[in-house]
């Protein structure tokens, strides 16, 4: 086996899509457009926590996420961890929109979705609410243009 088939054999390739998660205030959930493919090394993925083959890619859209998550920046999304993690960034469906944020239980039973920027104060999930919360899956890594 040559170099090239080598680093074939290690790559996955992730689906992207068009889709757009509020890193603000919400975006309703489209149909999901598959743009092309980005290949990942499956050793990568693994350090960072996530299953390669649960993986896909979509975009951030705004501002809340920032500085961590610049607006524009693509998400790689572990579709296979569902459960809400106490500090972790994930992407989560409230109602119709589709949201990236960092996420908290409290010990009140209700969820806070958590805004990097200090302009964008944190939002609970109250009890009338959160049949409508779905986790999506867990930001794994990100990439965001210099």
């Amino acid at each position: 086996m040559n170099e090239v088939e080598q680093l074939t054999v290690d790559l996955v390739q992730l689906p992207l899509f068009d889709i757009h998660a509020s890193a603000g205030l919400g975006m309703p959930v489209g149909p999901q457009v598959q743009l092309g493919a980005l290949a990942f090394d499956r050793a990568f993925l693994r350090a960072q926590g996530a299953d390669p083959e649960s993986c896909s890619i979509i975009a951030a859209s705004g501002d809340s996420m920032e500085p961590a998550i610049p607006d524009g920046a693509l998400l790689v999304v572990d579709h296979g961890q569902t459960e809400i993690r106490h500090g972790h960034i994930m992407v989560v469906n409230v109602g119709e929109d589709l949201l990236v944020k960092r996420i908290r239980r409290r010990l009140d039973g209700l969820v806070d979705l958590i805004s990097d920027n200090p302009a964008y104060p944190p939002e609970t999930v109250g009890r009338d609410m959160i049949d409508q919360l779905r986790i999506v899956g867990r930001v794994v890594f990100f990439c965001r243009a210099p």
